[in-house]
């Protein structure tokens, strides 16, 4: 087996690699069980999809055919989404603690570390996989 990807997004690997099926290419997705918010998948190298080496180089053309060449882009729009949903977030804690401080019950460390709380959402990270094409394709 030869590793044709290793793609950050479960979403991204299970839809490419329907599309290697599609093409006649049988395909293996790994960690397909883990969600792609989860620090296991990608500590371990994300989703990574296995081809037999004796389709590697058709699974190659096949993505370059499908994929192209084009610039992959960031999506704005998801970051400011993001960016927003966790304003709101440490806003809302940060009131809370506020608010459980001042009529005496948490210490005043609990509203120090609030905003904090925004690290433990769990956000999809984005990024553009990496592709392991054949030289020849």
């Amino acid at each position: 087996m030869v590793t044709v990807a290793a793609l950050v997004s479960r979403v991204e690997a299970l839809v490419v690699a329907s599309m290697l099926e599609a093409g006649g290419i049988d395909v293996f997705v790994g960690a397909s069980g883990h969600a792609s918010v989860e620090m296991n998948s990608l500590a371990l190298g994300g989703h990574r999809l296995w081809v037999p080496a004796s389709q590697h180089r058709a699974a190659s053309i096949l993505l370059i055919a499908v994929l192209g060449g084009e610039e992959w882009e960031f999506s704005r729009g998801l970051q400011r989404a993001i960016l927003r949903f966790c304003g709101v977030w440490a806003a809302l804690w940060t009131a809370l603690s506020a608010l459980w401080w001042l009529y005496g019950g948490g210490p005043l460390l609990y509203l120090l570390v609030a905003p904090l709380d925004v690290l433990t959402i769990p956000v999809n990270p984005q990024g553009r996989g990496d592709y392991y094409l054949a030289a020849d394709a």
